[in-house]
């Protein structure tokens, strides 16, 4: 596949069809509006007398109502929780305490929808300076279980923004939802994909997913621990060929950083919303540090002989100039590079499910991932 083909996906796929959803629908927005519009309409027929704890608890309940159609309005623009199952992940997530892990994933129930894979909430222990073990949501496609397989699976390792959570690309991102159905219609060979938690142990803030000076290791967590705790617990293509990482906003920037880094270990890179230099303070404030942690500065270290397909997707709401700017260093140092600007969308999740399919399908391609 060339760099600038054209790409041809499926209509049904979650970032372009909402049919199915739930708290990213207008409906609980128009409900929740509606009902406080009949609260305050009957607070100001309401008068003296008794009344008035009455009036003032509809006061109260409309506001509060206006409140929470705030909240699912703006959910509803970014796409981050898009329905009860995805809510469900995020909180399961936020509740999420360190256990012990399995040398093998727990085999999966009896019976189960062969078009959809299963979606598995784990721990990665971690051996990198300043990082706890943490959370990963997993997806397996529906052939990982075929009894008897010894398939192996191209991994796809999905870094989530900041400040983000390991449930992002499951939530907001919809990624198994996208993979199932790339996968029924061919347009990609069945993958893995891990999407770690990047927070060091932290609430969710403001960390990119880099080598922080006097801090946490993040970079060399994705790349030695996380990696490491997927090819021993899965039937994965061990091979930099069979993995590729993506990232959205701060975690395209880590994706860029660490895979263009370390080509050793990821064969290929999707950076959806990607900027190019870091903005954490303590890697700002370190000239090496920030360096090692700007994607153009990484490609003028690289062995020119070393290829890796980049896919630099851009939102049409925001301006193309940093993607375009790595599109020219990356096709400099000879790699396939491909950048897309998506009319219509902003920096949300909705735009990163939207463009997520097209990074897949043409990095599969790039890769030669091809179906067992």
């Amino acid at each position: 596949m060339s760099p600038d083909a054209p790409i041809d996906l499926p209509t049904t796929l979650p970032g372009r069809v909402e049919g199915d959803l739930l708290l990213g629908s207008p409906v609980p927005v128009v409900l929740a509006l509606g009902v406080a519009v009949v609260l305050l309409v009957h607070a100001r027929r309401a008068h003296r007398g008794p009344t008035r704890r009455r009036t003032a608890a509809a006061v109260g309940g409309a506001s509060a109502l206006v409140a929470l159609a705030a909240v699912l309005g703006v959910n509803l623009w970014v796409g981050y929780l898009p329905s009860v199952q995805t809510a469900a992940r995020w909180v399961q997530t936020r509740t999420w305490t360190p256990h012990a892990t399995s040398p093998e994933v727990p085999a999966p129930p009896h019976a189960r929808d062969p078009r959809h894979g299963r979606v598995l909430h784990v721990t990665v222990p971690s051996t990198s300076p300043g990082v706890p073990d943490s959370p990963a949501w997993v997806y397996l496609p529906p052939q990982y279980d075929r009894p008897g397989s010894t398939a192996r699976f191209p991994v796809v390792y999905a870094l989530h923004g900041a400040p983000g959570t390991a449930a992002d690309w499951f939530a907001g991102g919809r990624a198994d939802a996208t993979v199932d159905e790339l996968v029924a219609t061919g347009h990609l060979p069945p993958v893995v994909v891990v999407a770690p938690d990047l927070n060091a142990g932290a609430a969710p803030g403001g960390t990119e997913p880099l080598d922080v000076p006097g801090g946490p290791q993040l970079g060399t967590y994705l790349r030695t621990d996380v990696v490491a705790w997927a090819d021993r617990t899965l039937r994965t293509r061990d091979e930099p060929a069979g993995r590729l990482v993506v990232g959205m906003s701060a975690g395209s920037l880590g994706a860029l950083v660490t895979g263009l880094g370390h080509p050793d270990v990821f064969g290929g890179v999707v950076a959806l919303m990607p900027y190019a230099a870091p903005d954490t303070p303590a890697v700002v404030a370190d000239p090496r540090a920030a360096e090692r942690s700007t994607p153009t500065s990484v490609l003028r270290r690289r062995d020119l002989a070393t290829v890796q397909p980049v896919f630099l997707g851009v939102p049409g709401a925001e301006s193309p100039a940093a993607g375009q700017a790595l599109a020219r260093a990356l096709r400099d140092a000879h790699q396939p590079t491909t950048l897309r600007v998506y009319p219509g969308l902003g920096h949300t999740w909705v735009g990163a499910r939207t463009m997520l399919p097209y990074g897949l399908v043409w990095c599969a391609g790039q890769l030669g991932w091809v179906a067992p």
